[in-house]
C-alpha cells in the first residue's frame, strides 16, 4: 500500500519548485489561451530591468555604458529571443562590426577630406553624408556576409560615423554594455523564462519550433490554400 505524500513529489522542495515553475514565461506561454499578454509582460519586465541594471552600472562606475542602440537591441532580445538576430553571436558581432564600419568610414573620408571636420559631431556637410552612407554600406555587407543580422547595429555605426563616439572609453563602454545586455538576456531567457536560448549561435532547427518567438510570423493561409498554391506552381513547371 503506497502512502500519500511519500516520494520526491511529496516533499516541500518539489512543491515549491512546481509552484515557481508555473510563473515561468515558457509555462504561461504554453498554458494560457491568450499568448500575447505573457509575452507583453515578459518584454516589459525584462527589458526595463535589463536597461535599469545597465543604467545603475553606469551610475556607480561612472563609465559611459548608456547608448541609444541598446534599447532596440533589448527589445529584439526579449520579444523574439529565439530568432537568429537575437542570438549572442549576432548581437555582439554586429555591434562590433558597426563600430568598425563607422571608424573605417571616418578614417577613409577624413583622409580624403582632411579639412571637413569629420572628427567632430558638429560637421554636417557633403563628406559627412558620404561617410554615413559608406558606414551603412559596410555594416550591411558585414552583417549579411557574417550571417549575423541585428538591425540596431546600423544605429551604432551611424553614431560612430557622425562623430559622436570616437573616444576609446566610449567604444569600450558600448561593447561592455552590449556584453552585459547579452549576459542579462541569457539569465532572463534561459533561467527565468525556461527557453533554450543559445549560448552563442542560434540553431535554426530549434528556432523554427518557436514561431513568433523566433520572429516567424503566423501564416493566415489554410491547408487548402497551400495545396492550391502548390498545384499552381506545379502546373507552371510542367508548362515550362
Amino acid at each position: 500500500m503506497k502512502l500519500a505524500g511519500t516520494g520526491p513529489q511529496g516533499t516541500f522542495l518539489f512543491r515549491a519548485i512546481a509552484i515557481i515553475s508555473r510563473f515561468r514565461f515558457s509555462y504561461l506561454h504554453r498554458s494560457t489561451g491568450h499568448r500575447q499578454w505573457p509575452l507583453v509582460l515578459f518584454v516589459l519586465l525584462t527589458g526595463s530591468t535589463a536597461l535599469g541594471i545597465i543604467s545603475l552600472a553606469a551610475w556607480f562606475t561612472k563609465l559611459p555604458l548608456l547608448f541609444p542602440p541598446l534599447a532596440p537591441s533589448a527589445f529584439i532580445l526579449f520579444y523574439t529571443p529565439m530568432s537568429e538576430q537575437a542570438s549572442p553571436r549576432s548581437v555582439f558581432v554586429s555591434h562590433a562590426m558597426g563600430v568598425a564600419a563607422g571608424f573605417a568610414s571616418l578614417w577613409i573620408m577624413n583622409w580624403i577630406f582632411p579639412d571637413a571636420g569629420l572628427l567632430t559631431s558638429t560637421a554636417l556637410n557633403g563628406p559627412r553624408i558620404m561617410t554615413t552612407a559608406l558606414a551603412m554600406a559596410l555594416v550591411s555587407v558585414g552583417m549579411i556576409g557574417m550571417s549575423s543580422p541585428h538591425p540596431p547595429a546600423a544605429a551604432t555605426t551611424l553614431i560612430v560615423a557622425t562623430g559622436f563616439l570616437i573616444e576609446p572609453a566610449h567604444v569600450l563602454g558600448l561593447m561592455g554594455a552590449v556584453t552585459l545586455l547579452i549576459l542579462e538576456a541569457t539569465f532572463f531567457i534561459r533561467i527565468q523564462a525556461g527557453l533554450p536560448y543559445p549560448i552563442w549561435r542560434a540553431d535554426p532547427d530549434v528556432s523554427r519550433r518557436f514561431g513568433s518567438l523566433a520572429g516567424i510570423p503566423k501564416s493566415g493561409a489554410t491547408f487548402w490554400e497551400h495545396l492550391m498554391v502548390g498545384a499552381v506552381f506545379s502546373n507552371r513547371d510542367e508548362d515550362d
